[in-house]
């Protein structure tokens, strides 16, 4: 049976809550994560579907799992898990048809973001500034992808903390060190911009407006922040290397 948008994000909650309880940090990350926490995915133009729960949790975390997920009701997808078991672990509810995604550690795809003591500060997802990031980084965005970024800039503006901001000071201190990460996010904006240069998403003015506005402003704090030796070095190279790793297509 398909599950509806309600009985998804009702599943997630719940699994997060009584993860929890056992002391297992658990977090939505994509296109879910982005829903709760942004009302403009409502919006016509930035509807989308959503058909998993992917979350991420540390590696303490990703030691119980299976344990956690067997007393739940979900069955482990035993190859993965037992290949990849401390990056990454997949989970089914075949009764109702769930399937849970978990990232192990940091979040690795196009580029590494680590997460370490941040993963608490928002009780269901990931933080403003991750969820960005973890978007952000996908060198190849599918449309879904670009939705999610837009809700995001449209939601939120760009600050110095986190709860209702995206903390640019965060996105900025992780690009200032990594010159990949700083590329793509940079190459991730303009591709926003030319999108909505050429109305490819359908929004208001003043909604074009103030996505504008916040991408300019992450691009300044990214800009003014000390870059590394290593950041230089690698800026001389440029693009004629390759600054992302690969990846196969995932659910998001």
């Amino acid at each position: 049976m398909n599950q509806t948008l309600p009985e998804i994000t009702d599943e997630a909650r719940r699994v997060i809550t009584l993860a929890e309880q056992m002391g297992i940090h658990l977090r939505l990350v994509g296109g879910l994560a982005i829903h709760l926490q942004c009302p403009s995915t409502r919006l016509s133009a930035l509807r989308r579907s959503y058909a998993d729960i992917d979350v991420l949790t540390d590696r303490a975390g990703g030691q119980r799992l299976d344990e956690f997920f067997h007393a739940h009701g979900y069955t482990a997808n035993r190859q993965l898990n037992t290949l990849n078991g401390d990056r990454r672990q997949q989970y089914y509810d075949e009764t109702n048809q769930r399937f849970v995604d978990v990232f192990v550690g940091d979040f690795e795809m196009c580029h590494k973001i680590p997460l370490g003591e941040r993963l608490t500060i928002e009780p269901f997802t990931l933080p403003l500034a991750e969820l960005f990031l973890t978007k952000a980084q996908i060198v190849e965005l599918n449309h879904k992808d670009v939705l999610d970024l837009l809700a995001l800039l449209l939601d939120y503006p760009v600050g110095d903390r986190d709860k209702a901001q995206i903390n640019g000071a965060v996105i900025a201190s992780l690009c200032a060190r990594d010159w990949g990460l700083y590329t793509t996010i940079n190459l991730t904006l303009q591709k926003l911009e030319t999108l909505l240069a050429k109305k490819e998403v359908i929004l208001e003015d003043m909604q074009v407006s103030a996505i504008t506005s916040r991408i300019g402003d992450l691009r300044r704090v990214m800009d003014a922040a000390p870059k590394t030796l290593a950041w230089q070095a690698r800026d001389r190279i440029g693009t004629r290397l390759r600054w992302y790793a690969e990846v196969e297509e995932v659910r998001r």
